[in-house]
């Protein structure tokens, strides 16, 4: 078959973020024969990559959509049968609602999900499943990842049946390591080991204080509490946006370049005065505990680590410039002929590091998204989306693989706002969708008691900045505790997201 050299190199990916998985990669040791032994796996993978060709414009649209034609009467045959829930039928609706995501309209991705759902409750639910709980975690996972894409709830949720716990207990690996979780070990301690410099320590370990603030709000929290976030969120925001653009080892100011610095004026003084990273005075919204043995820096921020970057003043709210709302740490015009002077202290003596400089513009997504308290959707500029996503793709996935948690916390604000950026329309859109169910797929595969943590702080991340409460989650690891009716109005809402190529197959399920 043709198309078959273009599934092995599919599943490559799927199995490992650069395409180089272990042979005792689960997706590689069980999913990959299970596949290759079903014709209707084999179909609908067929169908996949010929939809990948189609979006990089290597075959025909035409050539898909016969594929699709193809692969749901294949389907519908199938649900017809005895086998209607079958682990083989299950898996192929979980590949074909992907590709529904990836390629397809809201409405039928909608009524797949719906038609998944039904057939994991008819079979029994996720515990029932097979291929040693692969299958589960292949549908929750990419259930997670299209919810985090559209910023509403996830559907496969609700009673007892969609309950999943993996009873494996693994070590953690320090590539998993990531911001969402508040009690591993801090970034600052595992520097060394995961080769990343300790500025992007920094600011992770502010990140993950940041957002546990956030996801240890109770449901109703009070004025003071909300309060407390917005400072810290505030403060955090005006630290990573006067950090280094470049990175801690290109724009370090000479000790006469930084004497020489004009004073700030009055007004920016006055801002700056509420959130100074300077300022050592606990203050008593934030709590002592906030600025115990930091003078004035949140929990993680040493000082060694942090006087080598240049802090300046706040802009003026009312500055349409201003550098709070700006990616690129690019300076206002007031401010541009002033730091014109100071131009000769640049030492441009290493290469540009793009950990840092795709960390430190997530942390000013996520900081900005707090203190706002609004949707990254809502947040999120198109030329911003575009900078992060080029900044994070500059780096070897190789790379990412070895900082797996953290590539993962950076996609969520791209895909968040991915729906109402243009490039939605092409295959930079469907790539970071991609990325972002690998990344959980992976996470899942390796630990899934950490990936259900991840799943649950970004889904409670997403539904506190849209207004509603906190609410704990369970990742699929244990009981859902979201209504199974209200899951099934929230899925059948409508979306303003772009869609695709048009679907001219038969409905599978729903």
């Amino acid at each position: 078959m043709a198309l078959l050299p273009d599934i092995n190199l599919i599943s490559q990916f799927k199995a490992s973020l650069d395409g180089n998985p272990d042979a005792s990669n689960p997706y590689i040791k069980y999913y990959v024969p299970y596949c290759i032994q079903s014709r209707l796996l084999q179909r609908v993978g067929v169908y996949t990559a010929a939809c990948f060709l189609a979006d990089s414009g290597h075959v025909d649209l035409t050539a898909a959509m016969a594929q699709k034609s193809q692969v749901f009467e294949l389907v519908n045959m199938h649900l017809s049968s005895q086998l209607s829930t079958s682990d083989e039928g299950i898996t192929g609706v979980v590949q074909l609602v992907l590709n529904e995501w990836h390629w397809g309209n809201e409405g039928d991705l909608r009524a797949h999900l719906s038609g998944l759902r039904e057939m994991i409750r008819v079979r029994g639910g996720f515990r029932t499943l097979g291929l040693h709980g692969l299958i589960s975690k292949l549908a929750i996972t990419a259930d997670v990842a299209i919810a985090l894409s559209s910023e509403t709830a996830p559907f496969l949720r609700g009673g007892a049946e969609f309950e999943f716990r993996d009873n494996s207990h693994v070590p953690l690996r320090l590539p998993l390591n990531t911001p969402f979780i508040p009690k591993l070990a801090t970034f600052a301690s595992c520097g060394e080991a995961l080769r990343t410099h300790g500025a992007v320590a920094s600011i992770l370990d502010d990140m993950r204080f940041l957002l546990a603030a956030v996801l240890a709000l109770p449901e109703e929290p009070t004025a003071k509490e909300l309060q407390k976030v917005h400072t810290t969120s505030g403060w955090i925001h005006e630290r990573m946006v006067n950090l280094s653009v470049e990175g801690p080892a290109l724009r370090r100011l000479s000790t006469a370049a930084a004497a020489a610095s004009p004073a700030p004026s009055s007004a920016a003084s006055t801002i700056s005065a509420t959130f100074s990273p300077l300022d050592t005075r606990p203050s008593p919204e934030l709590g002592d505990d906030y600025h115990s043995s930091t003078r004035g820096r949140p929990l993680g921020l040493k000082q060694q680590q942090h006087s080598p970057l240049p802090v300046h003043p706040m802009q003026l709210p009312g500055d349409e410039h201003s550098s709070v709302l700006r990616l690129d740490g690019s300076p206002s015009p007031a401010r541009a002929a002033a730091s014109s002077t100071h131009s000769t202290a640049m030492m441009p003596s290493d290469p540009p590091d793009y950990i840092y400089q795709s960390v430190r513009l997530a942390a000013i997504l996520y900081s900005r998204a707090i203190m706002l308290r609004r949707p990254f959707k809502q947040i999120v500029t198109p030329a911003e989306h575009l900078q992060l996503w080029r900044t994070t793709w500059k780096v070897p996935l190789s790379t990412w693989r070895s900082l797996l948690g953290v590539f993962n916390w950076i996609l969520l604000p791209l895909v968040s706002s991915s729906s109402t950026q243009e490039q939605d329309s092409n295959n930079h859109g469907h790539f970071v969708k991609g990325m972002l169910n690998v990344s959980l797929l992976q996470i899942g595969m390796e630990n899934w008691e950490l990936c259900g943590g991840v799943m649950d702080a970004s889904v409670g991340l997403q539904r506190w900045l849209s207004g509603s409460g906190v609410e704990a989650g369970d990742g699929g690891n244990e009981g859902q505790k979201d209504d199974g009716a209200e899951m099934e109005k929230r899925g059948g809402e409508k979306s303003d997201r772009g869609q695709g190529p048009k679907d001219k197959g038969k409905q599978v399920a729903g």
